[in-house]
């Protein structure tokens, strides 16, 4: 269906759209209008949940998944992001804060577990989305009680999508474990989690782009598979 509707390249123009955003963000925060970022966000947000739309619905593994190189790739890309950003973080003070980075690393390894596992035919094990799933669950309430002194919404609320969209990403993908999936929302959720994800870079540290970058990766494998794209 997405060859048929000529939306086949969809995942690679969430790329291209996610590095027109980190410009329009960094422009943003060195003092530039917002107008540009907010309105070109609300753009590719309603072209996202149009390519979507047009998908027909799919609930099981095998109708979905398939193996693909470009899967394992990425998901390599995306532990290995992920997991340096957690280990770049472990220095920060708390006990809470390292535990978080802890559950950060498990979750990258258990994601690329998944992503070598989806190279056969059966359906990886759900349980090896948890960790990652509690890893953004946990770092949204830990990151958000710092947003919260932050009076500027446009200051986190790019941090604030791409974290809510990993984790809902993951849960979809998860579902498909048990046959029970929902095509067009891991579509959705993955397309704005590479844009949000990228434009979230801008003006963070490094070891925050890292993680963000690896979510973006993620992201980007569950959309070439959710829109049958790729070998």
């Amino acid at each position: 269906m997405a060859r048929k509707i000529g939306f086949s390249k969809v995942p690679w123009l969430g790329v291209l759209a996610g590095l027109l955003g980190y410009f329009f963000h960094a422009t943003m925060l060195s003092g530039g209008s917002a107008i540009p970022l907010i309105a070109f966000s609300v753009l590719m947000a309603l072209l996202f949940w149009l390519s979507a739309a047009t998908l027909e619905k799919r609930a099981r593994y095998d109708e979905v998944f398939r193996p693909m190189r470009a899967d394992a790739l990425l998901s390599l890309l995306g532990a290995l992001a992920l997991g340096a950003g957690c280990v770049l973080r472990f220095s920060s003070d708390g006990t809470a804060a390292k535990l978080i980075c802890a559950l950060g690393v498990v979750g990258a390894l258990a994601l690329l577990m998944s992503g070598v596992l989806r190279l056969k035919p059966n359906a990886p094990s759900a349980m090896l989305y948890v960790p990652a799933i509690l890893y953004y669950v946990c770092k949204l309430f830990f990151d958000f009680r710092r947003w919260m002194h932050d009076p500027a919404i446009l200051d986190y609320c790019f941090c604030l999508f791409a974290l809510i969209c990993f984790m809902i990403a993951a849960y979809h993908a998860a579902s498909f474990s048990f046959d029970h999936g929902a095509r067009r929302r891991l579509c959705f959720y993955s397309l704005c989690g590479v844009f949000f994800g990228v434009s979230a870079m801008a003006g963070q540290e490094l070891s925050s782009m890292l993680i963000y970058a690896g979510g973006a990766c993620f992201c980007l494998t569950y959309s070439i598979q959710a829109l049958g794209t790729g070998k």
